[in-house]
C-alpha cells in the first residue's frame, strides 16, 4: 500500500521553504529598523508638542488641546497608569471640536452661576 503524499517528503520543498535569500532577508531587517526609528521619533515629537498643551486638573483628569487629521480637538479625559506605570488616556472622557468648545465657553457664566445657586 503506498505512503500518503502527507508522509513523503522530499529534500527540495523542505530545504526552499526554510531558507530566504540573504537580500530579502537584510530588506526586512532594514524595514524593521526603520519603521522604529520613525516610531520613535513620532513618539518623541508627540511629547514635545503635548507638553504645552496638556493641564492637569488632579484626579488622574486632564484637559489637552490636539490635533486629529488636521482638525483641532479639546479633550476633557480621564487618565490611568498602565503596566509600565505610563500614564495613558482612559474611556472616560469627552472630546470637543473647536466649535463646540466655544458654545461650551458661551455658556460658562450661565453654568457656573447655577452652580454657585445650587451650593
Amino acid at each position: 500500500m503506498p505512503k500518503s503524499k502527507e508522509y513523503v517528503s522530499t529534500d527540495d520543498d523542505s530545504s526552499d521553504e526554510g531558507m530566504k535569500p540573504k537580500k530579502k532577508q537584510k530588506r526586512e531587517i532594514e524595514d524593521k529598523e526603520e519603521k522604529v526609528s520613525k516610531k520613535l521619533k513620532s513618539e518623541s515629537n508627540k511629547d514635545e508638542s503635548n507638553k504645552d498643551t496638556v493641564w492637569d486638573l488632579g484626579n488622574n483628569r486632564q484637559i489637552s488641546v490636539r490635533d486629529f487629521k488636521g482638525k483641532l480637538y479639546v479633550d476633557i479625559r480621564e487618565m490611568y497608569y498602565d503596566k509600565e506605570a505610563n500614564l495613558k488616556p482612559g474611556k472616560k472622557g469627552i472630546c470637543l471640536n473647536v466649535t463646540q468648545w466655544k458654545k461650551l465657553l458661551s455658556v460658562m457664566d450661565d453654568v457656573d452661576k447655577a452652580v454657585k445657586s445650587k451650593s
